[in-house]
């Protein structure tokens, strides 16, 4: 690792990338802090993820009102996971759309206990959150057409879970890759397949966008989609010899050297990840049941020890 190597800054706030096309970026891009999108037309509005709580959702209205009066009419959901959907009900005249298994897995896995959530999170407010199952779903791809623009809805296969998508602007060449892509903060594989999300990630680089935007973490072009693959692909072969030498995943987390990666927010998941990676080359399906409660104090108690 070059000892020059540090991780930028960045501020939360809205950033046009195109004419009528906006990130809504959040600081630190740790747990909670998650990235939304926003596409106006001439009639109305598409949103791309809500947030965390109703706090932060709101605010992220907020800052949507001071670019639109349009009305929201999709709201489109990459993934399951609480911090891009348990706003969802805000936008309440919004139809919301994601992929089967998104709309699925939602239902399934609900909501967290809100005081237990306070415990571990503390710095939040999840006071008044919900699922709000989409009513829209799809297998493969969907197009949204607003006005002359084409926002493309692309499922490639299970990855960070197993229902994320992407929404790809072709003509702008702007991908809003959902949990699909973290830059800066530690790639987080409970679910999903990791062999699937190094595919994904390198299809998305062969979409070759100008602007990727995260689902934790600042705007960038290839070079940050191409850090995030090198995480996934160095944990994958690290993980390999090590567990072909019998070591647990616990003496494996503190055996592999993360170089620069160390230096990225929330290290301490490459627990979450090995356990995912373990499996994996068991040979069991993608999104087999994991213990979250258990890994979180693992990966605390990681850290702690470092």
């Amino acid at each position: 690792m070059s000892m020059t190597y540090e991780v930028p800054s960045w501020e939360t706030g809205m950033k046009e990338l195109a004419p009528n096309v906006y990130a809504y970026i959040q600081a630190r891009g740790s747990w909670f802090w998650s990235n939304a999108g926003l596409i106006v037309g001439d009639e109305f509005a598409i949103v791309v993820d809500s947030l965390s709580t109703v706090g932060l959702t709101q605010a992220l209205i907020d800052e949507i009102r001071k670019v639109t009066d349009r009305p929201i009419r999709y709201l489109v959901n990459t993934h399951h996971h609480g911090d891009h959907i348990w706003g969802n009900h805000l936008f309440s005249e919004a139809n919301i759309i994601c992929h089967t298994r998104c709309r699925e897995e939602a239902i399934r896995t609900g909501v967290y206990d809100p005081n237990m959530l306070a415990m571990v999170f503390p710095e939040f407010d999840f006071q008044g959150i919900r699922v709000t199952p989409p009513q829209i779903t799809f297998e493969k791809q969907l197009a949204i057409h607003l006005d002359e623009r084409e926002v493309q809805l692309i499922y490639y296969r299970p990855g960070h879970t197993v229902g994320d998508i992407i929404a790809y602007l072709a003509q702008e060449g702007i991908v809003f890759a959902g949990d699909l892509l973290f830059l800066y903060s530690t790639p987080l594989a409970m679910e999903g397949s990791f062999a699937g999300w190094i595919e994904i990630v390198e299809a998305m680089v062969k979409l070759d966008a100008k602007v990727y935007v995260p689902g934790h973490g600042p705007i960038c072009g290839k070079e940050g989609v191409m850090e995030c693959h090198e995480y996934l692909v160095m944990i994958r072969d690290e993980a390999r010899k090590r567990f072909d030498r019998g070591m647990s995943v616990d003496e494996a987390a503190r055996d592999i050297g993360l170089g620069r990666f160390k230096k990225w927010a929330n290290w301490e998941r490459i627990i979450a990840n090995l356990e995912r990676l373990q499996r994996e080359f068991r040979g069991e399906e993608p999104n087999s049941e994991i213990d979250v409660a258990a890994l979180i104090g693992r990966m605390y108690e990681l850290a702690a020890s470092a």
